[in-house]
């Protein structure tokens, strides 16, 4: 059912300034980079080796990125496992007791797992593509 880590999720302040320190630092990489204005956010994927980062920078305040950056100063957000069926992924995890979050229908396929019954941790669950 789940493949591994996908990605993880970091809120930052400006994704120019956050990529420059991690390409002079790790050489990283930009692989792609999204604008959501539904969810009122700019992502960009980056490149470590083999590992990817998805730093996140609101477009406004009023997006869950945007809160997050103002209540807690950014940082650590998700941690994205790759799965094959999100569908079957979210069946599973509800029978399991988790409530899932955040599905959209004409957006990227993913889904959230409410923090609350996973020790405080956000997982998104993201479809292989």
């Amino acid at each position: 059912m789940f493949k591994g880590i996908n990605h993880v999720g970091i809120v930052v302040q400006s994704i120019d300034d956050t990529l420059g320190f991690l390409s002079e630092t790790f050489g990283a990489e930009e692989v792609s980079r999204v604008e959501l204005p539904q969810l009122q956010q700019v992502s960009s994927i980056v490149r470590i080796g083999n590992g990817q980062f998805e730093l996140m920078e609101p477009m406004g305040p009023d997006g869950v990125v945007g809160k997050f950056l103002e209540g807690k100063g950014g940082g650590l957000h998700h941690i994205s496992l790759l799965c094959d069926d999100l569908d079957a992924a979210c069946q599973e995890m509800e029978a399991k007791g988790f409530k899932v979050l955040g599905r959209m229908p004409d957006g990227p396929r993913v889904a959230f797992l409410h923090p609350k019954a996973s020790k405080g941790i956000l997982f998104e669950l993201a479809e292989k593509r």
